[in-house]
C-alpha cells in the first residue's frame, strides 16, 4: 500500500540559499519522510523566488516549483491559489499537507482531504509590521486569508502550545501538536566556542528585533570586552538593516558586529560550532528553528519570553528568557553566560537533550502517523 501526500508549503529553491524558516521545516520534513517506502511525498513550492516552473524526482520525492512573477497587480497568494489548485487536481494526492492559509484554500477547492500546518500568528505579526504600505497591504490579505482557511479546514497542526492557545477558539477544526523538525547534522555540532561569540541566526528585521541585540551588545562589552556578535541572515527590509548599521556605527561597535548576509547550511553549522551563546531578541515568535537549531547544536540561548519559545527554552537550565525591551537582563545574562564555561557547557548539555524531542525522524514519524489517521487508513 502506498499513501500519496502532497505538502504544499515555501520550500528551497533550486540552487538557492536556504532563508530557513518554514523552508527549513519542509525541509527536514520531507527528509524526515523519504524513507518511509510506503509513502509517495509530492512538494509543491509555488512563490516568486522561481524563475521557470520546472518538476524534478529524487526517489519516493517528487518537486513541482511554480514559477510566479515578481511584478504582479494580483497578489501572488492569490494567483497561486488557482495554480495550486491545478496542479493537486492533477496529483490527486490522498491528502494534502499545507502550510500557508492560500495553499490550504486552494487544496479545499481541489475537494482534497487537508491537513494545515500553522507556522505563525498572522494578527500579532501585524501588529508589528506596520511602518510600510507593503507590510499592512500584505498583513490584511494575510488575514483575511487566514480566517477563511480557519473556517474551513477540518484537521490543524500547531507547532506550539503558543499556536492551540491563539487558535483553538477560532476554529472548529480538530488540533494537533506536533514540533518542528531539525535535521540530525545540527545534533551533530561540535563545541568550537571562541570566548565572547554570540551569534544570531534569523531574518533582520522588525519582529525579530535585531536592534535590541545590538544594544546588548554594547552594554556587554563593558564587562567582556571581547564580546561580539555575529549576525547570519537575510534582510526583508532595508532600510530596518539601514537603521541597525547605523547605530552599530553610532555606538563604535563596527568591529564587534558581523553581518554575514545569508548563509548555507554548512557555513550555519560552522558558526554554531564557534558561537558561545545563541541570541534572539524577537517581539514575536511561535517555534523558531534558531533556538531548536542551536539547542540541538549543544548551545544556550538568551531570548526574549515571547510566543512559543518558553515552550522550548528552559530558563536557567537551558538558556534564560527575558521580557522583550529589557536590554539590560538580557545583556546580563550573556554576560553570565560568557563569563562561565563550566556553566555555559551544562546549559548547552542540557539544550541539546531536550532538543531530541524535535529530531526530524520523530516529527516525520509523528506526520506519518497523522497522515494516515486522516484518510481512514492503518499504516503498515
Amino acid at each position: 500500500m502506498t499513501l500519496r501526500v502532497a505538502i504544499v508549503a515555501l520550500y528551497p529553491a533550486p540552487g538557492r540559499r536556504s532563508p530557513g524558516g518554514v523552508r527549513a521545516v519542509v525541509q527536514n520534513l520531507v527528509q524526515g519522510l523519504r524513507p518511509y517506502d510506503d509513502l509517495q511525498i509530492h512538494v509543491i513550492h509555488c512563490h516568486a523566488d522561481i524563475d521557470t516552473s520546472a518538476s524534478l524526482r529524487d526517489g519516493n520525492v517528487w518537486v513541482d516549483y511554480i514559477a510566479m512573477p515578481r511584478k504582479r497587480i494580483l497578489p501572488n497568494s492569490l494567483a497561486a491559489i488557482t495554480k495550486v489548485e491545478r496542479r493537486l487536481r492533477q496529483v490527486q494526492p490522498d491528502i494534502v499537507h499545507t502550510h500557508a492559509a492560500h495553499y490550504t484554500l486552494a487544496a479545499l477547492r481541489a475537494g482534497l482531504p487537508t491537513v494545515f500546518t500553522i507556522h505563525g500568528v498572522v494578527e500579532l505579526e501585524a501588529e508589528i509590521y506596520t511602518h510600510r504600505l507593503f507590510d499592512r497591504a500584505r498583513y490584511w490579505l494575510e488575514t483575511r486569508l487566514q480566517r477563511r482557511a480557519l473556517q474551513q479546514v477540518q484537521d490543524i497542526v500547531a507547532i506550539s502550545p503558543h499556536v492551540l492557545d491563539q487558535y483553538r477558539g477560532r476554529s472548529s477544526a480538530r488540533f494537533h501538536q506536533i514540533d518542528n523538525p531539525v535535521d540530525d547534522e545540527f545534533f551533530s555540532v561540535s563545541d568550537r566556542a571562541e570566548p565572547g561569540r554570540l551569534l544570531y541566526a534569523g531574518t533582520i528585521d522588525e519582529r525579530k528585533n535585531v536592534l535590541d541585540l545590538v544594544r546588548a551588545l554594547s552594554i556587554v562589552r563593558a564587562s567582556v570586552p571581547s564580546a561580539h556578535l555575529v549576525i547570519a541572515g537575510r534582510t526583508t527590509n532595508p532600510s530596518y538593516l539601514r537603521h541597525v548599521r547605523s547605530f552599530v556605527a553610532s555606538q563604535g561597535l563596527l568591529d564587534s558586529v558581523e553581518f554575514l548576509g545569508l548563509v548555507d547550511r554548512a557555513r550555519l553549522l560552522e558558526e554554531l560550532g564557534l558561537c558561545a551563546v545563541a541570541v534572539l531578541a524577537s517581539r514575536q515568535e511561535t517555534a523558531p528553528m534558531a533556538v531548536i537549531e542551536a539547542m540541538a547544536a549543544g548551545k544556550p540561548v538568551v531570548a526574549t519570553c515571547v510566543g512559543g519559545v518558553p515552550g522550548i527554552v528552559e530558563h536557567g537550565r537551558s538558556g534564560f528568557l527575558v521580557e522583550v525591551g529589557d536590554v539590560e537582563a538580557f545583556a546580563g545574562h550573556c554576560i553570565q553566560l560568557l563569563g562561565d564555561p563550566e556553566a555555559r557547557s551544562i546549559m548547552g548539555q542540557n539544550a541539546r537533550r531536550l532538543a531530541q524531542r524535535f529530531r526530524a525522524e520523530t516529527v516525520a514519524a509523528a506526520y506519518r502517523d497523522l497522515y494516515y489517521k486522516l484518510v481512514g487508513k492503518v499504516a503498515p
